[in-house]
């Protein structure tokens, strides 16, 4: 276990060493975008930049954060194969199997820390516009205590819709794992040990499937993730009935594909898959 948590450290810190540049891109861009107007690929201060400036940079920060979430992560899932393809990673005084779920586990530490970090900058930014902003500071005023009428229509209903909800995007976020790692394993596993007209007929097959798994993840994500947006704004109109019926079992689905996935990449990783030199 020792050894576990020393190289999950490891791989975390090699992991997250970009944050603080993205996170930094990321307020200096809306901080332009918000301070500048681009038109006809003319640029023009904002006229309004006394009145509005703070929420303005707020809203396109939160904005961003979902482009900059979606970047670090898909920088993450790049890491993972190079971690895996990596010699001197193979070579490592670690069984294979937990070397694998090590650098899957530690690709989604550093998204949550990512994501933790990406909340508590948007709560500093939203407290210097509830400062500086008057009309900001009144509608917050007021949105809380919509919140504090309505806490009490809160039913085991809606909050398991919710956290339900966070639950299907993590295991969305370790079935990109899963999949990426899949796919990599199992094309290079062919390429190496079968003839190419098996591997053909392979990716073939591979190819519809995983088509109609994220047709139906499309669908599934799209309900959720319009759950995910609307809850807070159906909790302060009052509607606190659920819409996600079938929540649980698309959650139990998610799961069973998660591990079915995870145990087919243990075995390629640890059986069929050979690291190179250069990775």
């Amino acid at each position: 276990m020792a050894i576990f948590n020393r190289y999950f450290t490891v791989l975390f810190r090699l992991k997250t060493k970009w944050i603080s540049l993205l996170l930094i891109i990321q307020t200096v861009a809306s901080f332009a975008m918000s301070f500048f107007n681009f038109n006809n690929g003319h640029v023009y201060i904002n006229r309004t930049i006394f009145s509005n400036f703070f929420t303005l940079w707020l809203t396109i920060f939160v904005l961003s954060a979902w482009l900059f979430t979606g970047i670090f992560y898909l920088t993450t899932c790049l890491q993972n194969e190079r971690v895996s393809g990596n010699q001197t990673w193979r070579l490592v005084p670690i069984d294979d199997k937990k070397l694998y779920f090590d650098n899957v586990l530690s690709s989604f530490g550093a998204m949550l820390f990512f994501v933790i970090l990406e909340i508590i900058c948007t709560l500093i930014l939203g407290v210097v516009t509830f400062t500086f902003d008057s009309q900001f500071h009144t509608v917050t005023i007021e949105m809380f205590a919509d919140i504090g009428r309505h806490l009490q229509q809160v039913d085991l209903e809606i909050m398991f819709n919710f956290f339900g909800a966070i639950m299907m995007a993590i295991l969305c976020a370790f079935f990109g794992y899963f999949i990426i790692s899949f796919l990599n394993y199992s094309s290079r596993a062919l390429l190496d040990f079968l003839p190419q007209a098996l591997s053909k007929a392979y990716f073939r097959v591979i190819a519809v499937f995983v088509i109609i798994l994220v047709a139906w993840l499309a669908i599934k994500a799209s309900n959720i993730g319009l759950q995910i947006i609307s809850f807070p704004f159906r909790f302060m109109m009052g509607e606190t009935t659920g819409t996600n019926d079938d929540l649980a079992l698309a959650l139990i689905l998610m799961l069973v594909i998660n591990l079915l996935f995870w145990f087919l990449d243990t075995i390629l990783f640890s059986k069929f898959f050979e690291a190179r030199e250069g990775k």
